[in-house]
């Protein structure tokens, strides 16, 4: 039986929808219109579905991308997949972007024993993690580009910024895929409900006074 899983990337301007069959590249959509990812996410799988003349009912499982990245995107997309794996019986794969990040960055060959991961978010504000033989040394987290400097001497840098031996500008669909391979199936409904997206910095909802 094959196996099929689609792959939500929402976490920048880009809507990104990618189809594997049984864990390879099948096809995929790239939608470059910012602010519409609400309208057109189901439009666009739709459309990944039936270039491989599938119904919804084919797919097993849905690799989702968890950020950080944009508020809005990250919500919208991890809404979808909840709502689909709950009601359809696909099995989750989230990940990180770190995670993302260290995937790539072994796929191009970068096998440095001390690796940095990181997304600048602000100048001198990063948000990083730190790894060594594929393990975490650290949590993924944001700290002042100073203290990360400090951290990540030696180590093979990789991320949005020219100070990276291997420079990433824009996550997409086939680098969340492959890490989604990598990555334990959700499959319970309290995992799968439990799921957030990752944020640059907490969330906290708007606070607004009633006059």
């Amino acid at each position: 039986m094959i196996e099929w899983k689609l792959v939500v990337e929402t976490s920048g301007p880009s809507l990104q929808v990618g189809l594997l069959r049984d864990g390879e590249i099948e096809g995929g959509i790239r939608w470059d219109w910012p602010r519409r990812q609400a309208e057109y996410l189901i439009t666009v799988v739709e459309q990944v579905l039936a270039t491989s003349q599938l119904q919804w009912s084919d797919i097993q499982g849905v690799i989702y991308h968890q950020g950080p990245g944009s508020h809005t995107g990250l919500r919208i997309g991890l809404a979808a997949v909840k709502a689909w794996a709950l009601s359809l019986g696909w099995a989750v794969y989230p990940v990180g972007l770190m995670e993302v990040l260290r995937v790539f960055a072994e796929a191009k060959g970068a096998r440095a024993q001390r690796l940095f991961t990181f997304w600048e978010s602000r100048p001198a504000s990063w948000y990083g993690q730190l790894w060594e033989g594929g393990v975490p040394l650290t949590s993924p987290r944001l700290a002042p580009l100073a203290e990360w400097e400090a951290l990540a001497q030696g180590a093979f840098w990789v991320g949005n910024s020219l100070k990276a031996r291997l420079p990433v500008w824009e996550v997409q669909w086939p680098m969340v895929a492959e890490a989604g391979l990598r990555t334990k199936a959700l499959r319970q409904t309290a995992e799968i409900v439990a799921l957030m997206p990752l944020y640059f910095r907490p969330f906290e909802p708007n606070r607004r006074r009633h006059l």
